[in-house]
């Protein structure tokens, strides 16, 4: 902030010496450009020495703005980071949760019982659920690269945006070739401190959907009924079957016990049914990513698109030139 304040200080002695010398010599046009420069530089001093309040109240602006659920006292760039950074943590443990899973399903999809004669693999249309799955867990890596992208953002523009393109933008204003790159930086980093954020955090927060869907797949994976057969029993074609029959051709148990629209994965549950407890799972995996998606990306284009708008109008103002009369002066 000293260096704007040099800088200022230099231009309106630039100003000063050319409207001097307009006047002295005669000329209008120079006496008319060290007018305006003097204008300039006279709005420049006005920004500069209200930089710091401007700054402040940037900040307590965009805190008093702000329903606080994540961290105390933050501005609109603290808050987000944080909600990114939680949302990315109950994200990551979703993806365990469903590849934890996709592994209890692709074991049991190959299992095979051998006869001599014949033999059958019962659960071998698991292919289906397991393809679901990858999808999803696909899409949940990328945006869990998205939520950590923007965490990476944010710290830059938390660290660098009033802190160092407001001062560079007010000293590259201060001069007549460089007046609309100065006008940019400082749109830009009000723009991306204080709009950005705050148009984010008016979306709906997905956590809550996140930690049901968690829960959904911790219950389907902890349930003793779908755990692995011991390896010692795989050449026992009874044992397995006895398994593959208790946990999947027992929905007729669940109906009788009123267990048929929810999630009976309860360790000890009579009534095990594997497909219900599976689509139910998917059922929440799904709306859980599909909120994950509208949050770190649907709401971040948005709000990048009227932080642009806002930048390009501040911009156009910021960078203008204006004109006085010289019988003013």
């Amino acid at each position: 902030m000293q260096v704007a304040v040099i800088v200022v200080t230099i231009s309106i002695i630039i100003a000063g010496i050319a409207l001097g010398i307009g006047k002295a010599l005669g000329y209008r046009r120079i006496e008319q450009f060290g007018i305006d420069e003097l204008f300039q530089s006279v709005l420049n001093a006005a920004i500069v020495g209200s930089a710091v309040v401007v700054v402040e109240s940037i900040k307590a602006t965009t805190s008093s703005l702000l329903a606080v659920t994540c961290q105390e006292g933050a501005d609109a760039l603290g808050e987000l980071s944080c909600i990114f950074g939680k949302t990315a943590d109950s994200s990551f443990l979703l993806f365990q949760e469903m590849l934890k899973m996709s592994n209890i399903l692709g074991y049991y999809q190959n299992l095979v019982l051998d006869f001599g004669s014949f033999s059958i693999q019962p659960l071998a249309n698991l292919g289906g659920p397991l393809a679901i799955i990858a999808s999803q867990l696909l899409t949940l890596q990328f945006v869990l690269i998205l939520l950590n992208l923007n965490i990476q953002l944010l710290s830059f523009f938390a660290q660098n945006g009033l802190a160092m393109f407001f001062p560079i933008g007010l000293v590259l204003r201060s001069f007549f070739a460089t007046r609309r790159i100065g006008g940019f930086l400082i749109a830009f980093a009000i723009g991306f401190y204080a709009f950005y954020p705050l148009f984010i955090l008016a979306f709906p927060n997905p956590d809550a959907e996140v930690a049901l869907s968690v829960s959904s797949f911790a219950s389907f994976n902890n349930n003793s009924a779908y755990a692995v057969v011991p390896l010692l029993d795989l050449n026992n074609n009874y044992a397995i079957a006895s398994k593959i029959d208790n946990m999947s051709f027992s929905s007729a148990l669940g109906n009788a016990s009123g267990n048929t629209s929810s999630n009976n994965t309860s360790a000890g549950v009579v009534g095990i049914d594997l497909t219900g407890d599976i689509s139910f799972s998917l059922q929440k995996s799904a709306n859980a990513v599909s909120k994950l998606l509208f949050y770190s990306v649907i709401a971040p284009l948005i709000s990048l698109l009227i932080t642009i708008v806002f930048i390009k109008e501040l911009t156009s103002v910021l960078g203008s030139e204006f004109s006085l009369p010289s019988k003013l002066i």
